[in-house]
């Protein structure tokens, strides 16, 4: 009977410390929201850059800016088009701070779908992935807006902020998946702000 007492305690012990750990989680994501929610509510000089971020997002849906509909941003002698298919109502991404899981679809100015994945999870703003992708998610700071999660939006990245005059997935023939100086177009659903 000692055996079969010292199997049951670490099975036992370690479903409690499993608990104990959601409960901890579960009380930190409470927290933080409560902390988001309290700076929205404080003056503007108080404001997190996150919930700053939040507040011009949210005022520039009311304005009419990518709450749903389309937009043109130009900016370094490039223009992004975007439309807002779904608003998300989650966080927004910061690039450099937050890690993000998406689900997207490239295609080339053309139609032709080249890529897509599901789930696919990286660090914003550190370079994982072309800058026009970084600033479909976390805007430019001027014309186009942070995405939030639960939000579908489909953008045209120009050239000179995806692969430029290199191209990508070119053989030894010259012959690319992506040809020099191609648009993409992207239809990004963002899940996770983490």
């Amino acid at each position: 009977s000692t055996t079969s007492i010292a199997r049951v305690a670490p099975a036992r012990g370690t479903r409690v410390a499993r608990n104990v750990r959601g409960r901890v989680a579960r009380r930190a994501r409470a927290a933080a929201l409560e902390r988001d929610e309290e700076a929205l509510r404080a003056p503007a000089a108080a404001l997190t850059k996150r919930a700053l971020l939040v507040a011009v997002t949210a005022a520039a849906a009311l304005a009419g800016r990518g709450g749903g509909g389309a937009a043109r941003a130009e900016g370094e002698n490039a223009s992004f088009e975007y439309t807002d298919v779904v608003v998300g109502k989650g966080a927004d991404p910061i690039a450099g701070v937050d890690v993000v899981k998406v689900n997207y679809t490239l295609s080339l100015g053309d139609g032709a779908k080249v890529d897509s994945a599901k789930f696919f999870v990286f660090g914003v703003g550190t370079g994982e992935v072309v800058k026009g992708f970084d600033i479909a998610l976390c805007g430019d700071g001027d014309n186009v807006t942070p995405m939030r999660v639960g939000g579908v939006r489909t953008i045209r990245i120009p050239a000179q902020f995806a692969y430029g005059s290199r191209g990508a997935g070119c053989d030894k023939a010259g012959q690319c998946t992506i040809p020099p100086d191609a648009d993409l177009m992207f239809q990004i659903e963002l899940l996770e702000v983490r």
